[in-house]
């Protein structure tokens, strides 16, 4: 493990931990984020918050970040089709349905898309399988996993980007299908966008972060 310290004084979480990385890389890369940025409020530094949730919390309790992701299976974005406008029909066939065979083939599991609001749970052999891949996390892995999970509202596209399958940036807009066809239809919103600008460039960090830890 490596420890970062900022100005010569050794890096902690909030929690008190010692800020310690797997890799020299992500040392290196938190050491930057920092000289950008000398607040110290974690929050505004996407690798340093990363860190610190993965000491402080998600290692102190792995099992409750894996039933996060587990529930969030069966509740995936990519799951909920809507019926009209025909476009959209057309663009959940093209992008979305590629991506649900793939995560069934790769996990052995069977999720189908619905066109209303309830759809099945994982048998206890299908969330076998997924809790399988989770447990072989490690905590800082868990903990950019869960982050994906939440950013894009897609475990089955985060999954995919974690194993290269996927390209972060088709994921993103994947997990946007709706909103960026709405868009393109009804014109487009100055603040949302802007929302969706920072959370992409958060989303894209955590993709960085999986690469230093490799």
């Amino acid at each position: 493990m490596f420890n970062i310290s900022i100005h010569h004084q050794p890096l902690k979480t909030p929690q008190g931990n010692p800020m310690q990385v797997p890799t020299l890389a992500l040392s290196k890369a938190v050491e930057e984020e920092w000289e950008k940025d000398t607040s110290p409020d974690f929050r505004q530094k996407p690798l340093t918050s990363l860190i610190a949730t993965a000491l402080d919390l998600v290692a102190e309790d792995r099992d409750a970040y894996i039933y996060f992701v587990l529930q969030a299976v069966t509740r995936d974005v990519i799951l909920f089709w809507e019926t009209t406008p025909d476009s959209l029909m057309t663009l959940q066939e093209q992008h979305w349905s590629p991506m649900i065979k793939e995560i069934n083939r790769n996990l052995g599991i069977t999720l189908k898309p619905t066109t209303s609001l309830s759809i099945s749970s994982l048998s206890s052999d299908e969330e076998d399988r997924v809790k399988e891949f989770l447990v072989s996390l490690t905590d800082f892995k868990l903990t950019a996993f869960v982050h994906l999970v939440t950013l894009t509202s897609s475990f089955s596209l985060s999954y995919l980007v974690t194993q290269n399958h996927l390209s972060p940036e088709k994921a993103w807009d994947f997990s946007h299908l709706h909103e960026h066809e709405q868009r393109r239809v009804w014109g487009e919103d100055g603040e949302v966008i802007a929302r969706e600008k920072s959370q992409l460039s958060e989303f894209l960090e955590t993709v960085r972060f999986l690469k230093l830890i490799i």
